[in-house]
């Protein structure tokens, strides 16, 4: 993952997803050092936590993740 993509980037790799996709940005750890989120072109992730508004198992696309480490 990168600190940052273009928006050209993004827009054609949305487009290659279906219209009814769910977005999500992931997280893990406690505190945040860093001043910006990792930012990802569409990938498929497997929601893990039964925390989330997603069942558990269903299939979304992270488009960033936050790591906070202490």
């Amino acid at each position: 993952m990168e600190a940052f993509i273009t928006v050209g980037e993004m827009i054609e790799a949305l487009s290659a997803l279906p219209s009814d996709a769910r977005l999500v940005v992931t997280e893990s750890g406690y505190y945040s050092y860093s001043e910006f989120s990792r930012v990802c072109l569409p990938e498929a992730y497997i929601v893990e936590s039964d925390e989330a508004e997603v069942p558990v198992g269903s299939v979304v696309y992270r488009v960033g993740h936050s790591h906070q480490s202490y």
